[in-house]
């Protein structure tokens, strides 16, 4: 092409080679500039790139960003971090095709709870078979002042910052050995009837028991006492005469939960044993059915005199 003009401008007169000559200058000047500029504006180009971005709890959006650095495209989005806010990338990363930009948005409240501050047991005396809670427990009150994360809306961390004691917590005491209103113990309860070896028809406290009349010629299992029945019990002599008795767990043909008063002793009726009265030991006359349980649960209810004439 430059040959074929050089063709022209050498076959022209003169004047034509002037305006021929000025044309060409013209036209590679033109040629320079545009090219210069192009050369500029490639120098210049930033590509964009396809992202998604999670901010906290909201929907996963998809953008066309400028490839920068994490930072200056949150920026150009006009998405604002907080100082504990963080992100899965460093800010100084630059944003590659089909990354992802996670921020997680971190908010710190405090809460006041109040908890429970639980009560210690505290154990006295040594015996075995017996138990008495002298004193409940109660539980303590503590008011505690909590700084508490959240990350996206859920618990991250909990952390007191204060702790104030609104009630003490009140000790349980429990004594382990004799015998006193509310003790407790699980032990062997068995029945007996007034015919039984070695009986006598009568009890260690001089209650009737007999195998065809029952207590006191009443027709029953009953012993009155002060206006109200109890069942006729032999118990160890740590038990005083007259001590009534909350009897369950037990496998008799009588109501869930019975009471019993102690009137009777017996050469095998030591420590956690008791023995109910039934009547007759033969196949008639028994006031009911039943017999020997071995983890009977028995409650002191009142705490008898002890003398033998309690019930005269």
């Amino acid at each position: 092409m430059l040959q074929k003009a050089k063709e022209v401008i050498v076959s022209a007169n003169s004047r034509t080679k002037g305006i021929l000559a000025v044309a060409c200058v013209y036209f590679i000047i033109t040629l320079a500039t545009m090219s210069a500029g192009a050369v500029n504006q490639i120098k210049n180009f930033i590509p964009t790139v396809d992202i998604q971005l999670k901010d906290g709890v909201q929907d996963t959006k998809d953008y066309l960003v400028k490839q920068d650095t994490v930072e200056n495209v949150l920026t150009e989005l006009s998405i604002n971090l907080g100082k504990n806010d963080s992100l899965n990338k460093e800010k100084g990363y630059v944003v590659q095709q089909k990354d992802i930009i996670e921020i997680t948005r971190v908010e710190t409240k405090t809460i006041f709870v109040e908890e429970d501050i639980p009560y210690s047991t505290v154990k006295k005396g040594s015996g075995s078979w017996t138990k008495t809670v002298e004193q409940k427990g109660q539980n303590g009150k503590v008011k505690k002042t909590y700084l508490v994360s959240y990350a996206n809306g859920k618990e991250a961390n909990r952390k007191v910052i204060k702790e104030e004691i609104i009630k003490e917590p009140v000790d349980q005491v429990i004594r382990y050995g004799g015998v006193s209103k509310g003790t407790t113990f699980v032990g062997r309860l068995t029945t007996y009837g007034g015919d039984c070896y070695g009986c006598s028809g009568r009890a260690s406290s001089g209650v009737k028991l007999s195998p065809t009349t029952g207590v006191n010629n009443t027709n029953s299992p009953y012993l009155t006492y002060k206006g109200k029945k109890y069942y006729c019990l032999a118990a160890d002599r740590s038990i005083p005469f007259g001590t009534i008795i909350k009897i369950s767990n037990h496998n008799l043909s009588t109501s869930d939960t019975i009471y019993g008063i102690v009137v009777d002793r017996g050469g095998a009726i030591k420590g956690n044993k008791i023995d109910i009265f039934q009547g007759s030991e033969g196949s008639s006359n028994k006031y009911f059915g039943g017999g020997t349980s071995y983890n009977t649960r028995f409650e002191i209810v009142s705490l008898g005199s002890g003398k033998a004439s309690f019930w005269r």
